[in-house]
């Protein structure tokens, strides 16, 4: 995951850097400030601030935010439970810090952070963090070498998220060389090896250590980051407040960073409820994923007055790929045809103009909004990598140009009509308004679940056109606590599933596809893939030496996705659409490679604004036009 994200979440992830020995042909061992994979970095040593932070943004003041994912642990990195929002994981957040922080103007380039140098070796072989000698845990405790290496052993151990053992796999050996130098031995040349254990999050060994990591945590935490847990209250809300001792508060990578003294957020139950609730004043930021509430809820007499504000900011991110994941484990799905014939049902023209308001664009890659998704046929540098996969690849992969937006555009009627000759073609029949498997007597029958209200209205008419087949489909809305079991325990027949992507895809890519991932609960394979052709270019995609050789292996392994049909593809938008109350100032330019929430971070509260809102909207009036 050469930057990103995380659960989500997005948010999250995401998304970072190497220049030190990783440019063809440019070796250096020697401890360096930055890295990046394939160039140099943007910021030279000593740099003062990120291009789009304001390090004169006010400090102060206490914002309030929001979610519909609940949580029941403060441990983010445990197998089990679901993590509270913004605490860290892959990468820093408000309680853990990684030892290097994300650039978020550069597709994969990162600065000291924990780290204070970073030393690759020539051989590429090895990477040594030289740790700032001012890090200091919440407790006053050093940052030490020590706590790096029980951190690793930690968050491969099986208490911990799969993802971290996927991640990490070809790290062989971590030492403490004293108690501020830690170096990491790899088992292969791995270009990106030497950035993302950089992402590794550093836990205290005094705190975490000789307990049970995935039962002992639920409600403590203790890191280094520039916020601790105030207080919170399972299935409500979660308080962090700054810390005024934070050891890194001066660094350049945290100027204009972390504005506000207390971060609240708030747990609602549905996107509707959530909506109203901004509306109201119970919180301040909200980032809008449902296209009917961006054209329609989203609007009203306090936008109208200026009290809040609209925007939809633009983003260079890879959109990866957002559709219906079919669970492969289940027989019914285990064909490729048919799983292509279940994907034709999907009428994205009709959503698009009827639900959408127009605002999305039809996924037609697994790394769609980049450089790395596939086009047209293979290039003869595609074609190496697979023509020695044939047997295992769909002769589609060879023969058909990639993508939704290929050739001629097709009526419903017209991909019913192709479905169903798929369907016959693999033994399915419609039996008294049944599809039914010839062979085995089995009906076409499985379950869409679930995670929010807000996607019924789209799944509908999907289960619509599926019913045109015979297929006997069905939806259900879950929990998110038993959402998250069932996508956990791979308990489902399809979800709504988000394979985000980086700019520099890499070590993560195993997590989401290998099918050493498939039978691992927690993992990211929810699909199921175990297919020797995609372990083959997960594998081309790590050991890539160059930008050109990653965007050849991407290009590949997106086509054998494609073809293998393993997901009913949906959509994407180039855009953050976020709506806030009008008291916040922010910096005047916005990065390349960022999440909304990401964003949020670096903004504060402006007190002339806020004073001007409390005035306008005690007096019911508009809001006055401010610079």
């Amino acid at each position: 995951m050469r930057g990103t994200t995380a659960r989500s979440l997005t948010f999250l992830l995401v998304f970072a850097g190497l220049t030190l020995l990783l440019a063809a042909g440019d070796v250096r061992a020697e401890p360096r400030h930055g890295a990046s994979l394939g160039g140099t970095p943007k910021y030279p040593a000593g740099f003062s601030h990120f291009d789009y932070a304001d390090p004169d943004a006010k400090k102060g003041g206490t914002v309030m935010l929001s979610s519909i994912v609940n949580f029941d642990t403060l441990n983010p990195f445990s197998l089990k439970g679901r993590p509270a929002p913004l605490m860290g994981g892959l990468g820093s957040g408000l309680v853990f810090e990684s030892l290097v922080d994300a650039s978020l103007d550069e597709p994969f380039t990162q600065y000291g952070l924990l780290a204070q140098t970073i030393d690759i070796a020539a051989d590429a072989l090895s990477v040594t963090f030289h740790l700032n000698p001012k890090a200091r845990f919440a407790d006053g405790r050093p940052v030490t070498a020590q706590d790096v290496v029980f951190t690793l052993a930690a968050l491969r151990s099986d208490a911990a998220s799969p993802l971290y053992r996927y991640y990490y796999a070809d790290v062989s050996a971590t030492e403490a060389i004293n108690r501020r130098t830690v170096r990491f031995r790899f088992a292969r040349k791995n270009r990106e090896l030497a950035l993302i254990i950089g992402q590794l999050p550093v836990l205290p060994e005094h705190f975490y250590g000789g307990k049970d990591f995935g039962r002992d945590f639920v409600t403590r935490a203790l890191g280094s980051g520039p916020y601790r847990v105030e207080s919170f209250a399972f299935g409500k809300n979660i308080r962090y407040a700054r810390r005024p001792d934070h050891w890194g508060r001066d660094l350049n990578v945290n100027a204009g960073k972390y504005n506000f003294d207390e971060i609240l957020v708030k747990f609602y139950r549905e996107q509707t409820v959530q909506v109203e609730a901004l509306k109201a004043g119970e919180f301040d930021f909200l980032p809008i994923n449902s296209s009917k509430q961006w054209a329609v809820g989203v609007a009203g007499d306090k936008w109208d007055k200026g009290y809040l504000v609209k925007e939809a900011l633009k983003h260079q991110n890879t959109a990866g790929m957002q559709g219906y994941a079919f669970n492969t484990r289940q027989p019914i799905f285990q064909n490729r045809e048919v799983r292509q014939a279940l994907a034709l049902a999907l009428d994205f023209d009709w959503l698009n103009r009827n639900l959408f308001h127009g605002q999305y664009t039809a996924n037609d890659s697994y790394f769609d909004n980049s450089e790395l998704a596939a086009e047209g046929l293979p290039s003869p540098a595609e074609l190496k990598l697979l023509e020695p996969l044939r047997a295992h690849l769909p002769p589609a992969v060879f023969s058909e140009p990639m993508g939704l937006r290929q050739g001629r555009p097709e009526t419903i009627r017209q991909r019913l009509r192709r479905a169903k000759r798929l369907l016959n073609k693999n033994g399915w029949k419609v039996k008294n308004g049944v599809l039914t498997e010839t062979a085995s007597g089995r009906p076409m029958r499985f379950t869409i679940t679930l995670v929010s209200p807000a996607f019924e209205r789209v799944t509908e008419p999907y289960i619509n056109n599926l019913r045109r087949l015979g297929v006997q489909a069905g939806m259900k809305v879950v929990d998110s606590s038993v959402y998250e079991g069932v996508v956990r325990t791979f308990d489902f027949d399809m979800v709504v599933s988000s394979f985000g992507q980086a700019q520099s895809p890499g070590n993560e890519q195993r997590d989401y596809w290998h099918s050493a991932a498939a039978g691992q609960e927690g993992s990211r394979n929810v699909i199921g893939i175990q297919n020797p052709a995609v372990d083959a270019l997960v594998g081309a995609i790590i050991s890539a030496d160059s930008r050109q050789a990653l965007v050849t292996a991407t290009r590949a392994l997106d086509r054998a996705l494609w073809h293998g049909h393993y997901a009913v593809p949906q959509w994407f938008i180039d855009r953050h659409r976020v709506t806030y109350w009008n008291k916040f100032g922010r910096p005047k330019r916005l990065p390349k490679f960022y999440s909304a929430q990401g964003l949020f971070y670096f903004w504060w509260i402006d007190p002339d604004r806020e004073a001007a809102l409390k005035a306008a909207v005690a007096a019911g009036l508009p809001l006055p036009q401010q610079r």
